[in-house]
């Protein structure tokens, strides 16, 4: 019975996959003025936003852990809290270094 229920899953989860795909007939490139320019813009952000997070969160933890050990800060109620709050802080980093960015870009560009 248990042999038959995985293999039942294994085949609903493969099978769609077969079903819905279609062969990419011929290859069509981007034309130039294909997308807004503010999709660009955004596109952007976003790169710089979760690329920035790799190294904020590493730097947050470090700042944090060391901000609490010397007691400049209190120590969370819980881990999850600490990590929430260690999460906020990098992701308010990251949105401080692309809207930085986008306002580099917009002055240089005037």
């Amino acid at each position: 019975m248990r042999k038959a229920i995985v293999l039942m899953m294994i085949v609903m989860i493969l099978l769609p996959s077969a079903l819905i795909a279609d062969p990419i007939r011929t290859y069509e490139p981007y034309q130039e003025n294909e997308f807004p320019l503010w999709t660009y813009k955004l596109h952007r952000a976003e790169r710089l936003f979760f690329g920035s997070m790799i190294i904020t969160i590493p730097i947050t933890m470090i700042a944090y852990s060391l901000a609490q050990q010397s007691g400049v800060i209190t120590g969370a109620a819980t881990q999850a809290e600490a990590y929430l709050i260690q999460g906020a802080i990098a992701a308010g980093l990251s949105l401080g270094i692309s809207v930085t960015d986008f306002i580099i870009g917009e002055v240089r560009r005037r």
